[in-house]
């Protein structure tokens, strides 16, 4: 007689969400979130650097969405520069679409510097804090001449189709010409199975 087989137990394993992260500065796994629960603010800090920043939060927020954000405003910086060059290439390129959200990005980061410039409460230079708010306002002023030449030129030529979309791939040299309803019924292939 033989033995019955236990079935053998298979475990799922569960990933989790990671509480500690890794600084952008020094690089070490030691960035932790504290004070997430508490209220608006979290305080994202590096146990190795000393590297900290407040971040706004809100009550289904997570550490990794506090850190998220803090990642987001270390490189801000770098992110306008590529951003400004990015625009240059699309100016010569005439792509309105692409500028628009480009100069609403810039505003966006430029509104973040003067939050971070007036959360320093003992040392706040206005001049700075201006600074930035008029860069923010000539961005979203030209986000607004970019998404008007945007709205004329499709006017002009009418709006793009699905096949002539930006995120739609092609070659150019097999482009494929519209279909008329008789030459789908000529195809021999249209009605086999």
């Amino acid at each position: 007689m033989g033995r019955r087989k236990r079935k053998q137990q298979t475990y799922k394993r569960v990933k989790k969400v990671p509480k500690i992260f890794t600084c952008p500065s020094c690089g070490e796994k030691s960035v932790k979130v504290e004070g997430i629960r508490r209220g608006p603010i979290a305080t994202v800090k590096c146990g190795y650097c000393g590297l900290t920043k407040e971040v706004l939060v809100n009550s289904i927020s997570e550490p990794v969405d506090a850190f998220g954000d803090f990642i987001d405003i270390y490189y801000a910086d770098q992110e306008m520069q590529r951003l400004e060059r990015r625009i240059e290439k699309l100016k010569k390129e005439n792509e309105w679409g692409e500028l628009v959200l480009c100069y609403s990005i810039l505003s966006d980061l430029c509104r973040v510097k003067v939050a971070e410039l007036l959360a320093d409460e003992e040392d706040v230079n206005i001049d700075d804090v201006n600074k930035w708010k008029l860069k923010a306002e000539e961005f979203k002023k030209m986000e607004k001449d970019a998404l008007l030449h945007l709205e004329t030129l499709e006017m002009e030529k009418g709006i793009k189709t699905d096949e002539e979309s930006l995120f739609t791939e092609h070659d150019e040299s097999s482009i494929k010409k519209e279909k008329k309803i008789e030459d789908i019924f000529d195809d021999p292939g249209f009605l086999e199975f």
